[in-house]
């Protein structure tokens, strides 16, 4: 262990910007396909999801930075200070992953924070750009989950670049093109887990959780195998592409129902029940 050190933001800016570069032309590969293939639904689903994804990488690009001066003003202040060593970076990805699988199962298990992570489940299809189909509102409280872990004496930058790839393996997951993968979809969250999650069939609907590894599906109950197609979508899908009304429909559904319940208690209950 050592003394505080100072950190730079700028290997994690040019990560990403590499990143998101090769991304953004397996998203054009594509796209290219789907016109070639005159998969017009999907192309004009797409073009939803790129505009979200705009939104995203924009606003995120800022919120880069407030993420990382709040850890490393945690950091400082740590009860410890670990040196960057192999079996640190071993504890630092599970705690991480651990981390995503909570806040992931937030969002699937209660009201307050499905209205954001709903977005990213109201397409009716599948794809990488699926991956980017997401609410930029979880932007301003997402990172704040894994502020404890810098407290702890994990590196600000250590947590980030594991979330970054994290971001990536989730982003890439995002595909009917790769079949099922054997004893790999019981350690990993691959394409065939992955089409599980985004199912509406009631024996699909909150399962397969995880981040980078299937290991707290499989200690918290929530993995399943994929054995049918999935049917994607949510239980009230949208026929709309309008991005403000995809983004907002929950959260003006919470504001219609919140002041019909009675008592600041019974409103909370309300928020961290269970979506329906």
């Amino acid at each position: 262990m050592d003394t505080p050190e100072t950190f730079s933001l700028l290997p994690m800016q040019k990560f990403d910007s590499i990143a998101f570069i090769l991304l953004i032309c397996a998203l054009l590969i594509e796209f290219s396909l789907m016109l070639w293939y005159q998969q017009k639904d999907k192309a004009r689903d797409v073009k939803v999801n790129l505009l979200l994804g705009s939104l995203l990488a924009v606003l995120g690009f800022f919120m880069k930075g407030v993420q990382f001066s709040l850890y490393t003003v945690v950091y400082h202040v740590a009860i410890l200070h670990f040196d960057p060593t192999w079996w640190i970076w071993v504890i630092a990805f599970l705690a991480c992953d651990l981390i995503h699988y909570f806040y992931h199962w937030l969002g699937h298990r209660t009201r307050l924070f499905w209205a954001a992570h709903v977005t990213h489940h109201s397409s009716l299809y599948l794809n990488l750009s699926t991956g980017l189909r997401t609410n930029f509102l979880h932007l301003f409280y997402r990172f704040l989950f894994w502020t404890p872990l810098c407290y702890l004496g994990f590196p600000p930058e250590m947590v980030m670049l594991i979330e970054s790839i994290t971001s990536i393996d989730n982003f890439l997951i995002h595909t009917d093109h790769v079949g099922k993968l054997g004893v790999i979809d019981r350690i990993f969250n691959t394409p065939s887990n992955h089409r599980v999650h985004h199912g509406t069939s009631p024996e699909y609907m909150d399962k397969n959780i995880g981040g980078i590894l299937m290991i707290y599906d499989h200690l918290f109950g929530t993995y399943t195998p994929e054995t049918t197609p999935a049917v994607y979508g949510i239980t009230h899908n949208l026929d709309t592409d309008n991005p403000v009304t995809i983004i907002t429909h929950e959260y003006k559904r919470l504001i219609r129902e919140l002041p019909r319940i009675k008592g600041a208690a019974n409103k909370i209950r309300y928020l961290f029940s269970r979506p329906t």
